[in-house]
């Protein structure tokens, strides 16, 4: 009997031991490097003086990268592994680019599909990172649309009103976060403001102002315009909607054309026709302007964005939350971060440790960054304030946030380069990215 229970207890004890080692194993597994080639060259202090936040910094894929390209990964104190792609500013033979989803608003794409896509297209993507906030799908039938600006190839694509909610940029200092290239190469980090109009009457004396572009027309939201990029239909309900033939198309960040009115429909949801444009305003503001606007009305659009440099801007994406000025934590993310997310109610979320994604440059350089999270024994992510933080610490100058969760995806040179939060890339609204110029 006691020799039974010294050869169970033996038995116990070794299949203890087998599940220890099995749980160190796969902790030890989920540090371990993602099995892309890279060199340990760089990855000693003593060779570039690197933050002390910094462990270790890996140079991912080097015999790959082209000139003017780098591709990193640094394990960060805190216990993050955070991905950058770097793109110097003077590199003649790489630019900036921006990516809609599926070429048009309503719907959404994973990265690596669109770059596949943009290779037909003889565009040669390096590296993308998920851009813009949005939703996933809802009641209305949209599945998938952003609600930031977007400008691609100098089409004002998207740009919604200012408000305090995730993912919208706030009518604050904190919220000057969309990112634009002018055709000179500046780069512009502000708050951008719509001033749309429609001017109806023989003399254009009613004039309607323009709230947003290709967005939710709704009580925060009265008048929106809807361009061919968004979709097949507006997908509204109850809303009044004209619509605009006859006009220059496409929308562009400075921009005025004639127009005639071809279709009145006081129920919303309208077509939106491939050489026309929609204005669908809310119900009880609709029913006003139904008197005034009939089949055959014309009048004149004009659109004009703010900041006048962005007028001319060529790419553009929009974020949800400065995250770094000048070299230096945003202000008020440090009070943000102190207050542990109370200082904006809103965005709360910040607060938490979390995959993340941004855009940051300085003077010599543009980086697109996506940090790993919420896998235990690898990378568990960050706050808002760590990233402004480490970011400033890096030398970026400027920098915003982007969607994160398990949409953070960097795909670089071929592959999805970090580790998505669900195992999988998951499909986003649009892509910021570095791209070759076209010989």
């Amino acid at each position: 009997m006691v020799q039974e229970n010294r050869s169970y207890l033996t038995r116990l004890a070794i299949v203890c031991v087998l599940i220890l080692l099995s749980i160190l194993v796969i902790s030890a597994l989920r540090g371990v490097e993602h099995p892309f080639s890279y060199s340990n060259a760089a990855t000693s202090k003593s060779r570039e003086k690197l933050p002390d936040t910094v462990i270790r910094r890996d140079e991912i894929n080097r015999k790959r990268w082209p000139e003017g390209f780098r591709l990193h990964r640094y394990w960060w104190t805190g216990g993050a592994a955070v991905y950058i792609a770097e793109m110097d500013r003077t590199a003649k033979n790489l630019q900036f680019d921006v990516e809609l989803a599926n070429n048009q608003i309503i719907g959404r794409e994973t990265v690596t599909n669109a770059t596949r896509r943009l290779k037909r297209k003889k565009i040669l993507p390096l590296a993308g990172v998920n851009g813009s906030f949005g939703i996933r799908g809802d009641s209305y039938g949209r599945g998938g649309m952003t609600f930031n600006l977007h400008i691609q190839n100098g089409e004002l694509v998207s740009i919604p009103i200012a408000l305090d909610r995730w993912g919208y940029s706030p009518p604050s200092p904190w919220g000057e976060t969309s990112f634009g290239v002018t055709p000179e190469g500046e780069f512009l980090l502000e708050r951008v403001q719509l001033n749309g109009e429609l001017r109806i009457g023989n003399r254009n004396t009613d004039t309607l102002s323009i709230d947003a572009i290709n967005q939710i027309c709704g009580s925060s939201c009265p008048v929106v315009l809807f361009t061919p990029r968004f979709g097949h239909r507006t997908l509204t309900r109850r809303c009044y909607e004209f619509t605009l033939k006859k006009l220059k198309l496409p929308i562009t960040g400075k921009y005025t054309s004639r127009f005639i009115v071809t279709e009145v429909n006081p129920r919303g949801n309208s077509v939106i026709p491939s050489d026309g444009v929609v204005i669908a305003i809310e119900s009880r503001r609709g029913r006003n302007w139904a008197k005034k606007i009939a089949t055959s009305t014309k009048g004149t659009l004009e659109i004009a964005l703010t900041p006048t440099k962005w007028q001319r801007v060529q790419q553009g994406i929009g974020g949800n939350l400065r995250l770094v000025r000048n070299g230096k934590i945003e202000h008020e993310l440090i009070r943000f971060g102190k207050s542990r997310g109370r200082s904006a109610s809103a965005h709360s979320n910040g607060a938490s440790r979390h995959p993340r994604s941004a855009l940051g440059f300085n003077d010599d350089k543009l980086f697109l960054i996506a940090i790993d999270g919420r896998q235990h024994g690898y990378s568990m992510g960050m706050t808002l304030y760590d990233m402004g933080k480490f970011f400033s610490e890096l030398g970026i100058k400027h920098a915003i946030n982007f969607d994160g969760g398990s949409s953070s995806t960097l795909w670089a040179l071929g592959d999805v380069v970090n580790s998505p939060a669900h195992g999988h890339e998951r499909r986003i609204f649009n892509i910021a990215m570095v791209r070759g110029k076209k010989r």
